[in-house]
């Protein structure tokens, strides 16, 4: 059918023409899906029928009683197995102690203690380096003799330092005029003689004004009973807060 020529004789409507296509559609459509349907069910038809069916499984029944002796698990033809001996190690010659007669023993050495050393380098000191450069090594080997730890390492003790000599620090002059009080807490080493060994700043209020100054310079003239411990005087690290209190 023409539409084009139908139209022309105005002798088909919108209505009519609807109902023409819609139906010529399904119909071109249904055709469509046929001619697919035959392909689609064709082509799987044709690897059914080109398939091979699969082999039957084969079973095969042993009577026990027809069967050879196992073989045995000592094989002789297997290669011999090699020993390896280990090799034997002779001690050391110096482990073996010698006796030396009376006569070539060596004179004993004696160690001595860094006290003496003092002693014996003082006279050899006061010529070459002077009194007080000779008071200064002195100081300072006694001071080896215990140990100063870090900080922050804690020490048990059963009763704690108390300070016997505590004298008060200056008032730092700027913080004077200013009229400000502050406080410092610092972290002090008291060996075992009751004795200020070393000193840390922790904590300054108001800091820059001079108070951390003048908290040194009084911390070091303090005097402490020392801690003990089960009985025994101890080396340990204690926070000491000083306050200046500025009176007008």
């Amino acid at each position: 059918m023409d539409f084009y020529e139908e139209f022309t004789k105005d002798r088909y409507g919108s209505f009519e023409l609807k109902r023409y296509v819609a139906r010529y559609l399904w119909i071109g459509l249904a055709i469509s899906v046929g001619l697919h349907g035959c392909a689609v069910g064709s082509y799987v038809a044709g690897i059914a029928l080109t398939r091979k069916p699969p082999a039957p499984r084969r079973i095969i029944v042993l009577d026990p009683s027809k069967l050879g002796a196992p073989p045995s698990i000592t094989d002789k033809t297997a290669p011999p197995t090699i020993k390896v001996s280990q090799p034997t190690i002779a001690p050391p010659a110096t482990a073996k102690p010698v006796a030396i007669p009376d006569e070539e023993e060596k004179e004993e050495v004696t160690i001595q203690s860094q006290e003496e050393l003092a002693k014996a380098a003082t006279p050899l000191a006061d010529s070459a380096l002077g009194g007080a450069d000779v008071q200064v090594m002195i100081e300072e080997l006694k001071l080896e003799d215990e140990l100063i730890p870090a900080s922050d390492v804690f020490t048990a003790y059963e009763v704690a330092p108390q300070p016997i000599v505590a004298p008060k620090p200056d008032y730092p002059e700027m913080a004077k005029t200013a009229g400000v009080t502050g406080k410092v807490v610092v972290k002090v080493y008291v060996d075992k003689k009751g004795e200020v060994r070393k000193w840390e700043i922790m904590k300054a209020i108001p800091p820059g004004l001079g108070f951390e100054e003048e908290a040194i310079k009084a911390i070091q003239k303090w005097k402490f009973t020392p801690a003990i411990q089960q009985n025994s005087p101890v080396g340990v690290w204690v926070a000491i807060p000083i306050n200046f209190e500025f009176k007008k």
